[in-house]
C-alpha cells in the first residue's frame, strides 16, 4: 500500500529524524511501534488484508473526525489517516494519507 505523510513530523519520525516534540522525544517506544505500525499499512497489497490484522484494531471513526479512518499504535495511541480511492472502477483503494499520531479519547 502507497503511504503519503501530510504532517512532515510523521515523515521525519518514520525516517528516524529526530522530532521536536516532546511526547515522541521522551517516548522512544512509542516512536518505534508507529514506524513497526506504518511498516505493516505499507505491507498491505490489497486493502481487505486490513481486517486481517487484528492488531492493528482497524475503525472508521466519528463525531469531528467523520470520514477518517484509524489502527492503534498501542493502548494509548492511534493512527489516523484518509483512504484515497481510485476516482474510476474499480474503486480500490489507491494509498492512505497519515493525518496524526492521537492520544486516544483526548
Amino acid at each position: 500500500m502507497e503511504i503519503k505523510f501530510r504532517q512532515q513530523y510523521l515523515e521525519d519520525l518514520y525516517e528516524g529524524k529526530k522530532s521536536k516534540e516532546k511526547r515522541f522525544k521522551s517516548n522512544q517506544s512509542l516512536v518505534n511501534q508507529y514506524v513497526k505500525t506504518v511498516k505493516k499499512l505499507e505491507g498491505i497489497t490489497v486493502f481487505e488484508q486490513i481486517y486481517q490484522l487484528k492488531s492493528l484494531n482497524f475503525e472508521a471513526l466519528s463525531g469531528n473526525l467523520q470520514g477518517l479512518f484509524s489502527v492503534r499504535i498501542n493502548d494509548q495511541y492511534r493512527l489516523i489517516f484518509d483512504i484515497v480511492r481510485n476516482t474510476e472502477p474499480p474503486f480500490e483503494v489507491q494509498l492512505l494519507e497519515l493525518e496524526e499520531i492521537s492520544k486516544h479519547y483526548e
